[in-house]
């Protein structure tokens, strides 16, 4: 099923967008699936994406990945990554099809806290659309266009080690190759 990217105006309400639940985590024997979940939006000069896991237990592994194909040259990826030790120590990055990457720059802060579910930690972060423009052109940014993509929960550590998307994802081989996307629909309300 095609997850919804709204098309915002002015300020971003994260609690009005649609949300996609990592679920799918098809090598994890132990039963050990964090829940975690992602919202995506796009204004018209940013990017927004919140991404949290419910997670008591974090290590320097442990990690929340979007992954997006939004350009026009159909190999490269933006890979956004937040890692549980800082919240706010978000990385992206654009990568071609043989693994060389460019920076992006970006602004994150963090998404921590404990509701009914339990303690999650995570990240709101936003990237200016011209610094991704600067890489490479993007796609058309318009209600009714699609662009693939997909959200991770990933750990790797002796303890709780796995592995977690919103789409069904080809672990362990190419978890963010473009048969591991789904496809993330612009809409506009």
């Amino acid at each position: 099923m095609a997850f919804h990217v709204s098309l915002v105006r002015g300020e971003v309400n994260f609690e009005a967008l649609p949300v996609a639940k990592i679920t799918n985590y098809p090598l994890e024997k132990a039963d050990y699936k964090p829940f975690a979940q992602a919202s995506l939006c796009i204004s018209k000069e940013l990017l927004w994406l919140r991404m949290w896991a419910f997670e008591v237990y974090t290590s320097p592994q442990s990690e929340l990945r979007c992954v997006l194909y939004p350009f026009k040259n159909a190999g490269l990826a933006l890979h956004i990554i937040a890692k549980a030790v800082d919240p706010t120590d978000v990385t992206a990055c654009v990568v071609d099809c043989n693994g060389h990457a460019s920076s992006v720059a970006l602004s994150a802060t963090p998404h921590n806290g404990e509701d009914l579910q339990g303690v999650y930690w995570g990240a709101q972060i936003s990237l200016k659309l011209s610094e991704l423009e600067a890489v490479s052109p993007m796609c058309s940014l318009t209600a009714g266009e699609a662009f693939p993509g997909n959200f991770y929960k990933l750990r790797n550590d002796e303890n709780y080690s796995h592995m977690g998307s919103f789409a069904p994802a080809d672990f362990p081989d190419k978890p963010f190759g473009k048969n591991s996307m789904d496809s993330f629909v612009l809409i506009s309300y």
